[in-house]
């Protein structure tokens, strides 16, 4: 008679466990659901700098064909009609570059719009397309045929379509190795500053980048901005023009740790593909010291799938494990580095 409240006893006790075990178990789940690293990502929109659409029924505005307009150190003079022309673009400083092939400076109308457009006759780009200068011929031949055939996107949150398909589709694959056998001859030369602060100058979105409004400072709560020094000569298409690149305070430090040994060890070390200095190896394409803001796009495109061709595999174990400030600190510290040096030939 006495052991049966013992074995009540140890009954209850195992149950008590039993249910204290089960819920700690529940508590873990629910952690693990809730926190930061088991969140989906969430493409932020203000890595996509984009004008909302003129309401329904604004006149298209008229380009002014009066109007002379020069840039520093330029004898060059153009109106703003002749800036605007796709398909004959202006060329500030021709000495600066070789004679630029017809599909870099014509185009192929009515959607091939001229290379140079964009990407600049020297191929230096603009932080909303990015810069062709350096790239391996062949890299820059296999993304085109990815944003034709569309497994080259973008995580735009705003929804807008990339232009650069009806582009790719306007050229014939003749024209587009013309293209990127120019622009892999060419030198890119770093135009951005990368500034660490707490505070950054307020902007306004200006087509689909950020241009300073000059109204005071607000928090950089982790984002990373991109802004040219002057919005008037980045529309003139002025290849000089200096681009500022404001980040979090840490974010080079920060990103330098994430470069090496990697996100996740050593197969993901940056320099395993991109090579010494990150100046690119064979067709992997040089990603020091470019714009900052497309290459932390180009992440985003990557962790989104948004890039998804025959070449974007590698990159998945990279971002996978990254959060948005890893990205922001990574673009901020490559877009930092020193570019190619040297041509390709």
């Amino acid at each position: 008679m006495r052991r049966k409240p013992r074995v009540v006893i140890a009954r209850v006790a195992l149950l008590r466990a039993s249910l204290s075990a089960s819920l700690c178990l529940v508590s873990h789940a629910l952690t693990a659901q809730s926190s930061p690293s088991a969140a989906p990502f969430v493409v932020p929109a203000w890595a996509f700098p984009t004008a909302p659409p003129a309401p329904k029924g604004t006149p298209p505005v008229v380009a002014d064909s009066v109007t002379l307009h020069r840039v520093p150190n330029s004898a060059r003079q153009y109106t703003m009609k002749q800036v605007g022309n796709a398909f004959d673009i202006p060329d500030r400083f021709p000495r600066q570059h070789p004679a630029m092939p017809a599909p870099v400076q014509y185009g192929v109308r009515p959607d091939g719009r001229a290379c140079g457009f964009c990407h600049l006759p020297d191929g230096q780009g603009r932080p909303e397309n990015g810069t062709l200068a350096g790239l391996p011929v062949e890299y820059t031949v296999r993304q085109v045929w990815a944003m034709r055939d569309g497994t080259r996107g973008h995580a735009n949150p705003a929804g807008t379509s990339n232009p650069m398909i009806s582009v790719a589709k306007g050229f014939t694959d003749d024209e587009v190795r013309t293209a990127a056998r120019y622009y892999a001859r060419l030198k890119l030369t770093r135009r951005n500053i990368v500034c660490e602060v707490t505070d950054v100058p307020t902007t306004r979105i200006a087509g689909l980048l950020y241009a300073l409004d000059g109204t005071g400072t607000e928090p950089i709560a982790g984002r990373l901005i991109e802004a040219p020094e002057s919005i008037e000569r980045h529309e003139l298409r002025d290849p000089w023009v200096r681009y500022t690149t404001y980040v979090p305070v840490g974010s080079l430090a920060r990103g330098r740790r994430l470069t090496t040994p990697g996100p996740v060890g050593a197969s993901t070390n940056c320099a395993t593909c991109h090579g010494p200095q990150l100046l690119g190896v064979g067709e992997v394409p040089p990603i020091a010291g470019r714009s900052p803001s497309n290459l932390l796009r180009q992440l985003i495109n990557f962790r989104t799938r948004a890039r998804r061709d025959s070449t974007a595999a590698p990159m998945y174990a990279v971002v996978d494990s990254l959060s948005i400030d890893d990205m922001v600190a990574l673009a901020a510290y490559v877009g930092s580095l020193p570019p190619s040096r040297s041509p390709r030939k």
